[in-house]
């Protein structure tokens, strides 16, 4: 059955549900959002998500006896970040944390980490860990990585976690690992959305040095799936802790769907976006900039650009303000190792419009007009103002790109061969 003619017939026997849906769409397509969480996946992904590989059941779905799918999806994960083992059968991030936190730590440990990252995940009497912060030096803002080293050896934790969320400069890996090995700690290296960046070598790769990488596969255009690559010393033990907490299976599709991803992540198309993605922030940064809005760490390295709120701003009020102009964003605490220093930001990503076809241009724009609210009175006339504004950015753009959709060299009559082979498929 063809896409039109399906949506024809589910409109006609759910309305309530096919309206749900539709508004859901049009709420995305008419909106600009600037959550680092936020992105599209791609056609290919959307596609085999949604294909009959679906209706299969895998049952005793056993490490030792990958499918075809899993391996394939492993070997290509290994293979992009140069590691030696990977685990894909993980349902999100949090999953892949806690399958990390079973692996290498026991309740009562000490974790270091960076911003407390990963202590939301650590739940449950088998979970009781003891959480040292640390946090920006409160001059720089930037890592204090001697601070560090003298808390490291201070409290002598068990995993030293690395988050950059927030963080928009490359972070020194190697020095990392030598702080968490000097004290006998493992060196947990959570890529966050950085993860893409990585991937197409715009940014480096903490994998030589840390003995346990995660991140989500939804900043790869993917399912919101979690990944754990590791070396071969802890390959067994990460495979056991993932059977012991319950994590057994991922069904067929996700895990093609997963397989695609990665070989996604190996293309021109994909370092092309990466490069527009940094492009990008640097653009979003040099407008709000520009409008004389204050941004911790400037120069961005990645996708993040942190501008400081205006004195006696609420960050959630702005949050609740920017959605009625159809601008979505994620306001924070920057922390410092200082208690009395801390900022109020907005956690801002170039991730998603650039998924969506945006350009520097547009973002400077986006930039500009950012900053001009954040200094109004953020009345409903501003309100209204920002949104048509934004309307005018967006306009008619894709969720995704055909630009950054990797290019195929079949024949017509393969495309033909394709096509018949997608009706198949279909569910």
């Amino acid at each position: 059955m063809d896409t039109e003619k399906l949506l024809s017939r589910m409109a006609g026997f759910d309305p309530s549900l096919y309206a749900i849906v539709d508004r859901e769409i049009e709420r995305q397509l008419d909106t600009l959002s600037l959550v680092p969480t936020a992105n599209a996946a791609s056609p290919f992904i959307s596609y085999l998500r949604g294909s009959a590989l679906g209706n299969s059941f895998m049952d005793n779905h056993s490490m030792e006896m990958p499918s075809e799918l899993e391996s394939m999806a492993t070997a290509r994960a290994a293979a992009l970040y140069g590691a030696d083992h990977a685990i894909v059968r993980l349902g999100s991030i949090g999953v892949a944390s806690r399958v990390v936190f079973f692996a290498l730590a026991k309740s009562g440990d000490t974790i270091m980490s960076f911003n407390l990252r990963k202590s939301e995940f650590c739940t449950g009497e088998h979970m009781q860990y003891n959480f040292v912060n640390f946090c920006r030096n409160p001059q720089t803002k930037e890592l204090d990585y001697d601070a560090i080293e003298a808390k490291a050896k201070e409290c002598k934790p068990k995993i030293l976690i690395m988050s950059p969320v927030n963080y928009t400069h490359k972070v020194d890996y190697a020095r990392l690992s030598d702080i968490a090995h000097a004290v006998g700690a493992k060196l947990w290296a959570d890529l966050g959305q950085n993860a893409g960046l990585i991937a197409a070598k715009q940014l480096p790769s903490p994998m030589p040095f840390a003995d346990v990488v995660t991140f989500p596969a939804d900043v790869l255009h993917g399912p919101q799936n979690g990944i754990i690559l590791c070396h071969s010393d802890l390959a067994k033990t990460l495979d056991n802790a993932l059977i012991t907490s319950g994590h057994a299976s991922v069904k067929m599709n996700v895990l093609a769907a997963l397989a695609m991803v990665f070989h996604e992540a190996d293309t021109p198309e994909f370092r092309q976006y990466s490069e527009q993605v940094i492009a990008n922030a640097r653009a979003l940064e040099k407008g709000l900039a520009e409008s004389g809005i204050d941004i911790i760490t400037p120069n961005t390295q990645n996708h993040l650009v942190l501008p400081v709120l205006p004195e006696g701003t609420n960050g959630e009020d702005l949050k609740r303000r920017l959605e009625n102009a159809n601008i979505l964003v994620k306001p924070e605490e920057i922390k410092t190792e200082d208690p009395a220093i801390h900022y109020n930001v907005l956690r801002l990503s170039s991730i998603d419009p650039t998924t969506r076809s945006l350009k520097e241009e547009d973002m400077e724009d986006i930039g500009r007009l950012l900053g001009a609210f954040l200094k109004s009175k953020q009345n409903e006339a501003a309100i209204m103002e920002t949104r048509d504004k934004v309307m005018r950015i967006i306009g008619d753009i894709p969720l995704f790109s055909e630009e950054w959709l990797p290019e195929s060299e079949l024949s017509e009559s393969g495309d033909n061969e394709l096509l018949e082979m997608m009706a198949r498929w279909t569910v």
